[in-house]
């Protein structure tokens, strides 16, 4: 063997298994980021800087793995207790400065680490390892997800028997969550029917009145599961690792209830959107008021709340009436954001054209809104909301009975309004022969979709307070043409051409946004818009 050939085996025989062993983590960790992306565990721990001092990156601590290791579901390991209940602070109840605490997390977490090794097992670093904890490129990231306490969520806390509220006197646990600030005798306190969100005092940073959200609820969510845990410990608690509810996979896995009844807190089924409290007011003042707007607003308060997720999607800030903060000319409270303003906003799902704006983007819509121009809100038929009658109104009894009375009646009226087409206006099938020259005429089942859409229509308390008019339907198609029984055909706008000063599609490509599109938005899988021969049979 060559002298040259000697030497290169020996080299590799020596350095090859330190290769392995230098690259062995590198390999391992690239394995690791390929199936897991990040954590939900992750708290950063980030003290204040110490004034004049090297202030050190933050400490990305992984919770759940630290949990694993010690004693499962003892909390006492790392936090104390505050009147029987767990302080969510690391050996600690309150913060004190920045020395006292670090040196609180350096002693006890190195001396953990220092004690789990001595045991023979793998632990975290120790004295002197600094940059393994303060770190500015993490090894993961974050994946916490909030977690949405839609109704179902809800209920199953409130009917649920293993919670027992101190003080309850009923078969809900409404008082083992809900509470009132009293800023008197900083205390907080049980008020019934006028339980909130809690986001509406407990918002994203501390406030002088409350704690963040996140304090609040861990301190009350993970404190009450540990109770129950403990307690019933033949009965199954919510989570007590960060897994349990900031993880998106386990999320889905949450038992969704499939009939949840009605939030109990005085809400009205049916109202009468006035724009302002009358309330002790006499009757000349009202009937003087309401003359010189618009008509009230008969609204469906429990159709619109059965439909939702959560209060919050309508009342954001409280559970007060819109013109508590939001007036007819406005108010600092609400932003100086009217209520004329908030009710029309297109681009907020929050508001009422908003939201049902967003409804037309619903497959069973879409295939027809999508399509059409967006009308100014000059154009838009006000009366279809604003159609309460008021010149017959008995100001003087119109308390908040009788507004719920006018407004039942009025939606009821509404719900009929909807009116078809005569059958023998609406043509069977209509033949497009525009490529007659290539393939067979296509046979489009005109009356057959038209009565597709409109079982819709009248399927949706919705669509048919929009729709009264079914010629309505018609625009769909046919979009700049009137509401009328009677439309002229594609051709009458589009030609063999595309139009030079307006820019309008040729006939072809006219028929194809249209009816593709449609196909798309109405999610019809069975024609894909790719499959011309189910339109167009070539001729022989």
């Amino acid at each position: 063997m060559p002298k040259k050939m000697c030497c290169q085996m020996l080299m590799i025989a020596i350095f090859a298994p330190l290769i392995l062993f230098l690259t062995r983590d590198t390999v391992t960790s690239t394995e690791e980021a390929k199936t897991v992306q990040g954590r939900p565990d992750i708290i950063l721990i980030d003290l204040p800087p110490v004034p004049g001092g090297e202030k050190m990156p933050g400490v990305t601590f992984y919770h759940d793995l630290h949990t694993e290791s010690v004693k499962k579901n003892d909390c006492s390991v790392c936090h104390v207790k505050e009147k029987d209940v767990f302080a969510f602070k690391f050996k600690r109840t309150q913060n004190t400065n920045t020395q006292t605490d670090m040196a609180i997390y350096h002693d006890n977490c190195i001396g953990c680490h220092v004690e789990t090794s001595q045991k023979g097992n793998d632990s975290g670093p120790k004295e002197g390892e600094c940059r393994a904890c303060h770190t500015i490129k993490p090894t993961f990231t974050s994946t916490r997800t909030p977690i949405d306490f839609d109704r179902s969520l809800h209920f199953r806390h409130e009917s649920s028997n293993t919670i027992d509220p101190e003080g309850n006197k009923e078969d809900v646990n409404c008082t083992a969550c809900h509470h009132n600030y009293n800023k008197d005798t900083d205390k907080i306190f049980y008020a019934k029917g006028e339980e909130s969100s809690c986001t509406y005092c407990h918002k994203a940073e501390k406030t002088k009145e409350a704690s963040n959200l996140q304090t609040a609820s861990h301190n009350a969510c993970v404190a009450c599961h540990l109770k129950v845990k403990t307690t019933f410990l033949d009965k199954k608690a919510g989570p007590v690792d960060c897994r349990g509810c900031h993880d998106p996979e386990l999320q889905g896995e949450i038992k969704k209830m499939k009939e949840v009844p009605r939030l109990k807190r005085n809400q009205p089924d049916m109202t009468l959107l006035t724009g302002q409290d009358f309330s002790g007011k006499s009757p000349e003042v009202v009937k003087k008021a309401l003359a010189k707007q618009m008509a009230p607003v008969p609204f469906d308060h429990k159709s619109h709340e059965l439909k939702q997720e959560s209060c919050k999607k309508c009342h954001h800030g409280s559970l007060e009436n819109c013109n508590e903060c939001h007036t007819l000319t406005g108010d600092k409270k609400g932003g100086d954001i009217r209520l004329e303003q908030v009710m029309h906003d297109m681009n907020s799902d929050r508001s009422c054209m908003g939201c049902h704006n967003e409804s037309k983007r619903l497959p069973e819509c879409a295939g027809c809104h999508v399509q059409m121009p967006a009308k100014p809100l000059a154009d838009s038929s006000c009366t279809t909301c604003h159609a309460a009658p008021t010149e017959n109104i008995a100001f003087e009894t119109m308390d908040k009975k009788a507004m719920a009375e006018l407004a039942q009646k009025v939606t009821e009226a509404k719900k009929t309004a909807f009116t078809r087409v005569p059958k023998e206006k609406i043509p069977e099938k209509v033949t497009i022969g525009f490529l007659s020259k290539t393939y067979e005429p296509s046979e489009f089942p005109h009356a057959r979709i038209i009565k597709t859409l409109e079982a819709g229509i009248e399927k949706s308390t919705m669509a048919s307070r929009f729709h009264e008019d079914g010629t309505t339907l018609c625009q769909g198609c046919h979009h700049n043409a009137p509401a009328s029984e009677k439309v002229q055909a594609c051709s009458s706008c589009h030609g063999s051409t595309t139009g030079v000063s307006d820019l309008r599609p040729a006939l072809k490509a006219a028929y194809h946004g249209q009816c593709i599109t449609c196909h798309e938005k109405m999610k019809m899988d069975k024609i894909a818009a790719t499959d011309c021969t189910k339109c167009h049979k070539k001729k022989d």
